[in-house]
C-alpha cells in the first residue's frame, strides 16, 4: 500500500504582521519593518487587515499570546496636539 504525499510550500516570506493588544486595551497591527499597521477596536477587524495585506499568505500573520503587550512605537504614544483653528470635534486620523 503506498501512501499519497502532498508537497506543502512553506511561506515564501514568513510571518509578516503580528496582531496583539497594546496597554490600553486596542487591538494593534504591525508589519516587521514598521511600515504598516494599525489600531482596531476588535480583534477580527485587525485580522481582517492582517489578512488582507498579506495576500492571506499562509503563515504571514501572527497572533500573539494575550499576556503580550504590543506598541507601535514612540509616534503613536505621543499626545497628539490640535490647532486651534480646527474643530475639536473632528476625529484625527494620522499625522502629515
Amino acid at each position: 500500500m503506498s501512501k499519497a504525499m502532498s508537497k506543502v510550500e512553506p511561506p515564501s516570506r514568513g510571518v509578516r504582521f503580528t496582531v496583539g493588544r497594546d496597554a490600553g486595551g486596542r487591538w494593534i497591527v504591525s508589519d516587521r519593518e514598521g511600515l504598516i499597521g494599525g489600531l482596531f477596536t476588535d480583534r477580527a477587524s485587525a485580522v481582517h487587515f492582517a489578512m488582507f495585506e498579506s495576500d492571506h499568505e499562509p503563515g504571514a500573520v501572527c497572533c500573539v499570546p494575550e499576556d503580550v503587550t504590543l506598541s507601535l512605537g514612540p509616534i503613536f504614544e505621543t499626545p497628539v496636539r490640535v490647532p486651534r483653528a480646527i474643530d475639536p470635534r473632528m476625529k484625527i486620523v494620522g499625522r502629515g
